[in-house]
């Protein structure tokens, strides 16, 4: 999500850290930061916007620090603005924190150190933890050990996810740094060292890296690093070169950007769900900000998108009518303003996108409102127009999206559909039994997509085969057939070959004719209910010779008529969506590959399409 950078040697330290920073300017961001020492304490210089608006505001400032800690954000607790952006001081200024990830207490936390008379800047949750660690430290001059252990316990009472770098008046030229999910690297020099979210920020100076590990916290000096746990025992950590080119680089060392996000996609999964499964394995969505009356007011839901974001909606829509037991309707965007759509009070109108930002569904949300529905959006972009007009928005964490075909964004609109839904059916009296069972399946996600990830190689094979193919058809029933839509998208967006969605029933209706040896057929198996009757669809397309790949589930048997097979963790059926979507985007991605596609930035195709 965010940019972190930061530096401590002899070279100018605000120049090298927001120079470092530039170099993770791929990732997106809405604000930028930086913090170094100054007479008084510490030194904060912020902008909204781009980091050309941060060089700007510091060029009139002092810049002889050794030492200088800086970041980008991208939004996820309040608005994108000045004030949230980091890093964020303690009360006293002696302190500087910047931050990646979700800290999931903030809010009791800001709450009690309210209480104990603590002033708080901003919205972010990351004000928290500067002034847990004031909390933590000792009248007078502490020690830089005496920091440190400040770090530590401070750390100990947060739940959630972190990359942190403090620099403190205490610390001299020195920074502090911890992570737990979130990246966090450390460039090696000669009498200098880096510290970043990314290896491409530390690129310029050093090729010898240190990867700090889950509980690592780190004090680095110009001429040391000295890395220990959140119990203060000391840690070793190995050096890593690094020889990836530049370009490489920014893609974490994968070809392309595309294929880099869906290696990310456990962590966007883990990230969507952070926070929203409590222990008694109850969800909450305290971030969605309707009350218990409105929710009870809903009577239908119409789901409301655009490409992707509409086959998410397809899901949803299984998925609310199974749980809730009420009306959904999916729509596209464009046909959804044009349509007299019935909508009102009692409807639910949920808009989904990724940027916030797309033409259609932001009129398709404006004439919903017009019409008195209350409207609900999942979006990705904090401060995006969706984001600010929709009366209640679900975030999702997929965090910046380079490639233009949709990959991690979709799993996560997948996930905080599913998470809407069980708040809904748990609100309406669902069986604690299976909630439960949902809690734990999607519990047990992130790890089954890396299962799924595994598979690449053998993906990669079948794709060698594949490649060369006149057409593909995705073959599916119930929520596969809603999958299939996604699926097919994925491959004709990347790879330019026709590609199309049928209901597996539908075939014998007129597409059988178009089967052939060059058509190959991509049958959709997650489904227990439906396997006995997709096995007869297979075969009738291999009577007419057409070549079959079959995705299933690794407890259902596989059909003797398929020419190749994948197979993905067992889950439950609402949820083999995002679990099934993972090879197939990997199928599109090594298919594209194989033809020479432009993988990233398809011909013809915007990331954000803002006109109608």
């Amino acid at each position: 999500m965010c940019g972190i950078t930061g530096y401590v040697g002899s070279r100018p330290a605000v120049e090298t850290a927001i120079r470092n920073l530039k170099r993770l300017e791929y990732r997106g961001y809405d604000s930028a930061g930086v913090a170094y020492p100054a007479p008084a304490g510490v030194r904060i210089v912020k902008a909204a916007g781009k980091i050309a608006q941060l060089e700007a505001s510091v060029q009139d400032q002092p810049m002889e620090a050794q030492v200088a800690i800086a970041h980008t954000r991208w939004a996820t607790h309040g608005s994108p603005s000045q004030a949230n952006a980091h890093p964020h001081p303690d009360c006293r200024g002696d302190l500087a924190v910047v931050h990646n990830g979700i800290i999931e207490n903030y809010a009791e936390l800001r709450a009690r150190l309210r209480a104990a008379g603590h002033q708080f800047q901003s919205e972010t949750d990351t004000e928290a933890l500067a002034h847990l660690i004031e909390e933590r430290l000792p009248e007078g001059e502490p020690t830089p050990q005496i920091f440190l252990e400040a770090v530590r316990q401070a750390l100990r009472e947060v739940r959630g996810s972190y990359a942190i770098a403090v620099i403190s008046r205490f610390l001299g030229n020195a920074v502090v740094v911890a992570r737990k999910d979130s990246p966090l690297v450390i460039g090696l020099g000669e009498a200098e060292n880096f510290l970043a979210s990314d290896i491409p920020a530390v690129m310029a100076y050093t090729r010898r890296v240190l990867i700090l590990e889950d509980g690592d916290c780190a004090l680095i000096e110009p001429d040391r690093v000295t890395i220990s746990g959140l119990d203060g025992r000391l840690r070793t950590r190995n050096a890593l070169h690094v020889d990836w080119d530049d370009q490489a680089a920014e893609k974490g060392g994968f070809p392309h950007f595309m294929l880099k996000e869906i290696y990310e996609e456990p962590r966007t999964v883990r990230d969507t769900l952070r926070g929203r499964l409590l222990a008694d394995d109850r969800v909450t969505l305290p971030d969605v900000g309707f009350t218990a009356e409105q929710w009870a007011r809903i009577r239908r839901v119409s789901i409301v998108a655009c490409g992707t974001a509409y086959h998410a909606g397809l899901v949803g829509k299984r998925l609310l009518e199974q749980l809730l037991h009420r009306p959904v309707e999916a729509a596209v965007a464009s046909e959804f303003r044009y349509s007299d759509p019935l909508v009102d009070p009692e409807t639910l109108t949920l808009l989904i996108s990724q940027s916030g930002e797309t033409a259609d569904t932001l009129a398709a949300m404006r004439e919903a409102k017009r019409r008195g529905s209350p409207t609900l959006a999942i979006v990705n972009v904090v401060g995006s127009t969706l984001a600010r007009e929709a009366d209640a928005v679900l975030y999702t964490q997929a965090g910046p999206e380079i490639g233009v075909a949709s990959t991690k964004a979709y799993l996560a609109q997948l996930t905080a559909l599913t998470l809407l839904a069980l708040y809904l059916a748990q609100n309406a009296g669902m069986p604690e039994e299976d909630r439960r069972r949902y809690v734990a399946a999607l519990r047990a996600l992130p790890e089954q997509i890396e299962a799924c990830l595994s598979l690449s190689e053998r993906i990669e094979a079948i794709s060698a085969e594949l490649a060369a193919m006149s057409c593909f058809f995705y073959l599916g029933r119930g929520y596969d057939y809603a999958t299939a839509h996604e699926a097919a998208l994925k491959l004709k967006e990347i790879s330019y070959i026709h590609a199309e969605a049928y209901a597996a029933g539908e075939m014998k209706h007129g597409p059988l004719a178009l089967i052939e040896p060059e058509v190959a057929v991509i049958g959709l198996c997650t489904q227990p209910a439906t396997h006995e009757k997709m096995v007869s669809n297979l075969q009738e397309v291999k009577a007419r010779q057409g070549t079959v790949l079959a995705l299933l589930r690794e407890d259902v048997p596989a059909p003797d008529t398929a020419d190749y097979l994948i197979r993905i963790p067992a889950t439950l059926d609402a949820l083999s969506p995002i679990l099934a979507m993972v090879p197939l985007q990997l199928l599109a991605y090594y298919v594209a590959r194989q033809r020479g596609c432009p993988i990233d930035q398809p011909r013809n195709l915007a990331k954000s399409v803002t006109v109608e």
